[in-house]
């Protein structure tokens, strides 16, 4: 069973990676016209220990507490990694469905 939900975390982080690059490339772009002013992805109350304006420090975030995890498989840290990829995945989709609405 553990392998089975190593891999799907594996595959999971690997899919917002993907995404978000792109969201990053579209946010750098929405600053370089003036838009996307804000200081972080997340709030303090999500959890998170990084604090950024990209996506890329939250992927490292969870892709380290995966490496944690692996190490002693601890029940907590799962939930919280958990945690932490079901809201970038949300965030993720919201971004891409705000930014694909508006004409580039």
């Amino acid at each position: 069973m553990t392998d089975k939900i190593n891999q799907q975390l594996i595959e999971n982080i690997s899919q917002i990676l993907k995404r978000s690059l792109t969201a990053d490339a579209t946010l750098s772009d929405l600053r370089a016209n003036g838009k996307a002013t804000f200081k972080s992805v997340f709030t303090k109350e999500a959890g998170f220990k990084c604090n950024a304006d990209t996506f890329q420090p939250y992927v490292e975030e969870i892709a380290d507490d995966l490496l944690v995890w692996q190490g002693n498989k601890d029940q907590t840290l799962l939930i919280a990694l958990v945690k932490k990829i079901e809201q970038l995945f949300t965030v993720l989709a919201n971004f891409d469905q705000t930014n694909s609405l508006k004409p580039h």
